[in-house]
């Protein structure tokens, strides 16, 4: 009776690991050196101008590790503008981004945003954060929809009257009540599939235009 040598989470790490070293942007990344393949979501989305951000604006990117949001928002913003990375984890310096290490929605997270921020008020709130998958299809939706509801929260409190909000998201369970919360503060709401996001993945990226901020 023959059997593999392999525990299945390694041949699932290995099978995983075969489809990462042939994506093309992830080799388009290494080349470009680029921190990440997701910079490439990013920047499909502004090109496409479905997001204002241009020089200047004031940028929070929630989430930030490894980093490559803020590098691609730093060469749009300019000097003239302001890019704070907030993560749990330690990032290396990014050239033109004031990085937070520590929880966005702890006080000690706001008072170090409120600081950085330098009485600026925020034009746009951006993240590409995703839970620790655990392989639950339900529990993983419910950690997302947790992480947007979050987000969404800290929009609220801190961008300016008419900023915007771009945040991933994936498709199931609460994704329609989410959205329709979204719509309460934001006067457009837009679903945007990038190239870059692999096929077999849920994700997808919300994007709400236009705050009200008296909502």
């Amino acid at each position: 009776m023959g059997f593999s040598s392999k525990s299945k989470a390694a041949r699932k790490t290995s099978a995983w690991f075969q489809r990462h070293s042939k994506d093309p942007h992830v080799k388009q990344a290494q080349k470009e050196g680029k921190r990440s393949r997701a910079a490439f979501k990013l920047t499909e989305i502004l090109e496409q101008s479905q997001l204002d951000i241009k020089r200047g604006s004031v940028v929070v990117d929630l989430g930030c590790a490894p980093g490559s949001w803020s590098v691609e928002l730093a060469k749009k913003v300019g000097p003239e503008g302001l890019v704070i990375g907030i993560d749990l984890l330690e990032l290396s310096p990014i050239t033109g981004v004031t990085l937070i290490k520590g929880d966005f929605d702890s006080p000690a997270g706001q008072a170090a945003l409120e600081q950085a921020l330098g009485g600026r008020k925020i034009d746009a709130v951006v993240s590409d954060m995703a839970p620790e998958m655990s392989g639950n299809k339900l529990v993983d939706q419910m950690r997302m929809i947790g992480l947007n509801e979050m987000t969404l929260h800290f929009a609220r409190q801190h961008l300016r009257p008419g900023g915007d909000i771009l945040m991933k998201t994936f498709m199931g369970e609460g994704y329609d009540a989410f959205r329709r919360e979204m719509g309460i503060s934001f006067k457009r709401i837009k679903n945007i599939k990038p190239a870059a996001s692999r096929k077999t993945s849920p994700e997808f990226f919300i994007l709400g235009l236009d705050f009200k901020a008296d909502k």
